[in-house]
């Protein structure tokens, strides 16, 4: 979160593998997507002659807080304690002639650990601030499997390569949910300044608090400027279910019930990337309208920072 206020989504942080490599690893999640995506019809659909394909892996972990981290008793009207830890798997599939780019992702991690309260308590003790008091109040304390199932789709609408100058590029997307986080969500994202990527590289609306999957690329060859572009955008989500919010199978002593929470969920980004040799350092904030009913609701407000590499 910003500007100090450590409170619904406190922080994470994931690291991500790309290229065919990706999936090899032995636990690599890549089998099961493919299977997934052949029931749900996905892959056909997805896959077209003319598309190539690009894979990645990531894993990481995220976690949630009410707003007083100091109370040791139950907050039952204020954002829940959550973490989840997850092991992720992408598959990227890349019409060059229709400017469409398809996404599936496979998640699967564990909710409950201890590793959401190990990491803020190390943290708040390190910077001086308050110790975080109620994480036995957590969403599936001690432990519950999770998982989650994503497809999205993407199409540049409009595009301006100036090789001398700016660049920009306009897009539109939609994506489909199962599991922790049920939803479906359409929106526009755009970045203008100097652009060195492909335009199926710059996966926005990939990012529930931490953006999930998207396969990290080289610059084009043909651009030997350094990258330097803004970027943002907007989208409109329709929530059905929220484990963070919701819980599981598991008893939780603190849940929202679904008349409870609001269904229809704005967000909004602006972000910044330059290219550092072979680096690219991107600053993002995101924004969006509160999730939660009731007069002290709140709407998130957080950053993130990331760093990739291609070889």
């Amino acid at each position: 979160s910003l500007l100090g206020i450590d409170q619904d989504y406190t922080g994470g942080i994931a690291v991500t593998l790309s290229g065919s490599r990706a999936t090899d690893y032995f636990f690599s999640l890549n089998g099961l997507l493919m299977q997934l995506n052949r029931l749900t019809r996905f892959q056909g659909m997805s896959e077209p002659e003319g598309s190539f394909q690009l894979h990645s892996i990531e894993f990481g972990f995220s976690a949630f807080t009410p707003q007083d981290i100091a109370a040791s008793e139950a907050l039952p009207d204020d954002h829940p304690y959550a973490s989840l830890v997850f092991l992720a798997s992408t598959r990227q599939s890349t019409t060059p002639a229709t400017n469409i780019s398809c996404m599936s992702t496979l998640t699967v991690g564990v909710l409950g650990t201890g590793v959401g309260e190990f990491s803020q308590r190390a943290i708040h003790e390190v910077v001086g601030l308050q110790t975080p008091n109620g994480w036995h109040h957590q969403i599936s304390d001690g432990g519950e499997p999770t998982g989650k199932y994503t497809v999205s789709l993407q199409k540049t609408v409009a595009r301006d390569d100036d090789r001398s100058g700016v660049d920009f590029e306009l897009k539109t997307s939609v994506e489909a949910n199962l599991g922790y986080s049920t939803d479906a969500s359409a929106g526009l994202a755009w970045r203008y300044g100097a652009i060195g990527t492909p335009w199926w590289s710059f996966n926005p609306h990939q990012a529930e608090y931490i953006n999930l999957g998207s396969p990290v690329v080289s610059g084009l060859e043909e651009k030997t400027r350094g990258e330097f572009y803004l970027w943002g955008g907007v989208n409109v989500r329709y929530r059905l279910y929220n484990a963070i919010l919701q819980g599981q199978f598991r008893e939780s002593d603190v849940t929202f019930e679904y008349s409870e929470l609001n269904h229809l969920i704005g967000e909004a980004w602006v972000g910044l990337t330059k290219q550092l040799g072979r680096f690219r350092l991107s600053f993002v904030v995101r924004a969006r309208t509160n999730e939660i009913r009731g007069p002290d609701a709140r709407r998130p407000v957080w950053g993130g920072l990331m760093l990739s590499r291609a070889l």
